[in-house]
């Protein structure tokens, strides 16, 4: 049974020393800095990395807080975005602080190294105050460290990793700490609530995790009772102030652009403004409640009256973001981004790729369930909420890999509570038996020993060119960047590269806001030669970019033979595309060609 009473600190365990933590942390720190060379040299990899990269450059230039837009993606939708301004207070902060020492480049550079460290250095913080506020010993908070080190979320905390991806792993496992404070103070609810508010506004794929948080708070009330009065009653406060300060401040402001549902939007507003009024009058109302069938009614009416003010202000975003792109965008785009692939599509067609996400996934899954089931009667609900996060997390893994990243995450916390549990066992019992459980039980919740399961597993094969990162690397639009400013019809994928590169203007990049133009270049490459001229003329375009080896023509040519991209890829070039740039004898990388005017 889960006790009402507050977790009194005189109480718990002694606190294991906090400077070996911070030593794993620096070490963490340390392997993330290793990999800043080619970033510090302006060099990226990620399509979303260069975008936010040139969306700071365009603030910088002046270009108005509250329009995110991409003036230089040319596309009947008019570049539309739908970003939160957030990160970029960061980036920006960094480059207009160290510009005028080092110049642009290598602020930029640096902005891109240090952006993504800071926000190591917070995670890991977070990763361990969660262990110790489980009562983890040493063992395992150092195990869940390394973990996470080790884990497919360190990915988006190594420099030039600025998407929105580590800050919303910051955000969650700060709000957990925040959750599983033994204090209940009302500090820790209002710093949860205030990173609710911003996991909405940074990126609506941060939705289920920030309802998660307020349905955690509310539950612990309905458990506790007295106890968690005065942090509710804060929590929602902090939930109506944050959610308010958001949508006023962040992109695109107040007003009629917020009724979307793939942004934080009206209904999203509405719905945490309900939310945290009805938290903050069930604590002023009825604080000594004793009855839990009492406090489960007014919770119930509270998450009731959310649901409702959601659904009511827009009956839209009860669905798929993705559900008014057009079928053939779906299909042709969608169902091939990576972060966007289900479990049957990853484990059909990279099963080592699959065993390692979805494996150590679960056995965060596993380890939370020993978790709970061996934890004392005070962090029951802690445990549980882990439970509970990591279980929805799973879900959205298998719907879509983009949730990965977070699934991982909350399984270094999982698993690094049992490696500790394991640890101790075997300090106390030793022997030849405890040493084999400890080795094999670190084998089977670390990542490392997913990753050596998953070499095991023969590879498949590949529609991938033969070096398609040189595709988005640096060196290959260096010609370009000498050339005129021009308008180039881009593959999907190469949209971002080219306006972060260069100064040109592109076609298309992988933006669901701008499904006219993804259909328009799906329609060009998937097509027939003869017509591709003609169709590229729509869009203005003077120029096409076009790179051996990229991924995305590779799938075109695959899924139409007969198609244009079938004939780029094969080195049937028509005769009126004319080489204007081209990467260096003996390297690959991207290629201009002028298209020539049409003289029949």
């Amino acid at each position: 049974m889960i006790t009402d009473a507050p977790m009194n600190l005189a109480k718990q365990p002694r606190q294991t020393p906090l400077w070996p933590v911070m030593l794993f942390i620096v070490v963490g720190l340390a392997y993330a800095l290793t990999q800043a060379g080619p970033v510090l040299s302006g060099d990226l990899r990620g399509s979303d990395d260069m975008m936010r990269m040139q969306q700071v450059r365009d603030l910088i230039a002046g270009q108005s807080w509250y329009d995110v837009d991409q003036a230089r993606l040319l596309t009947p939708e008019g570049g539309a975005m739908h970003w939160s301004r957030l990160p970029d207070i960061f980036l920006a902060g960094i480059v207009l602080l160290t510009q005028p020492l080092i110049g642009r480049e290598m602020a930029e550079g640096l902005a891109m190294t240090v952006w993504p460290l800071m926000q190591l250095a917070w995670v890991l913080t977070a990763l361990a105050a969660c262990l110790r506020r489980l009562n983890s010993p040493l063992s395992g908070q150092l195990a869940g460290i390394f973990f996470f080190c080790t884990s497919a979320a360190m990915v988006n905390f190594l420099p030039g990793r600025i998407d929105h991806h580590g800050l919303g792993i910051a955000l969650t496992l700060t709000a957990l700490a925040c959750l599983l404070s033994p204090r209940l103070t009302a500090r820790s609810a209002a710093i949860a609530a205030l990173c609710v508010a911003a996991l909405i506004t940074v990126a609506i794929e941060n939705l289920p995790a920030a309802g998660l948080i307020i349905f955690c708070f509310g539950f612990a009330w309905l458990i506790r009772g007295e106890a968690e009065t005065n942090r509710l009653r804060f929590f929602g406060g902090g939930l109506i102030v944050t959610a308010l300060i958001a949508y006023v401040f962040d992109a695109p402001g107040a007003g009629g652009h917020r009724a979307v549902c793939d942004a934080y939007g009206q209904s999203h507003f509405v719905a945490l403004l309900v939310a945290g009024a009805g938290l903050s009058a069930i604590a002023t109302v009825m604080p000594h409640t004793h009855d839990w069938r009492t406090r489960l009614i007014a919770m119930g009416l509270a998450g009731g009256m959310t649901l409702v003010s959601f659904v009511m202000v827009n009956p839209d975003c009860i669905g798929s973001p993705y559900a008014a792109l057009p079928e053939d965008v779906r299909s042709g785009w969608l169902s091939v981004v990576s972060e966007a692939r289900p479990f049957t599509t990853v484990i059909a067609k990279d099963t080592a790729l699959a065993l390692f996400f979805y494996g150590f996934a679960l056995a965060g899954l596993v380890c939370a369930i020993i978790g709970l089931a061996r934890s004392d009667n005070p962090k029951r609900l802690s445990h549980g909420a882990l439970l509970l996060l990591l279980a929805v997390a799973f879900i959205l893994t298998s719907w879509q890999l983009r949730a990965a990243a977070l699934a991982h995450a909350l399984s270094a916390i999982a698993c690094g509570w049992v490696f500790g549990w394991l640890f101790s066992r075997w300090h106390t019992q030793r022997g030849i038996p405890a040493v084999l459980v400890l080795t094999a039980g670190a084998l089977a919740i670390s990542p490392l020993g997913w990753t050596m399961a998953s070499r095991f597993v023969p590879e498949k094969t590949s529609t991938a060119g033969t070096n398609p990162s040189a595709c988005k690397a640096r060196s290959g639009y260096n010609a370009i960047v000498a050339a005129p400013r021009m308008i180039v019809f881009t593959p999907i994928d190469l949209g971002a590269p080219l306006l972060y590169y260069t100064r040109n203007y592109a076609t298309a990049a992988p933006y669901h806001r701008n499904p006219s133009a993804i259909e328009m270049t799906l329609a060009v490459f998937r097509g027939p030669t003869s017509a591709a001229r003609e169709r590229i003329s729509i869009t203005g375009a003077t120029h096409l970019l076009f790179c051996p080896g990229l991924r995305e023509l590779e799938t075109y040519a695959k899924d139409a033979p007969d198609g244009f991209a079938a004939d780029l890829v094969a080195g049937r070039i028509p005769n009126w595309l004319v080489p204007l740039t081209r990467s260096p004898e003996g390297e690959e990388g991207p290629i201009i060609y002028t298209i020539a005017s049409d003289r029949n």
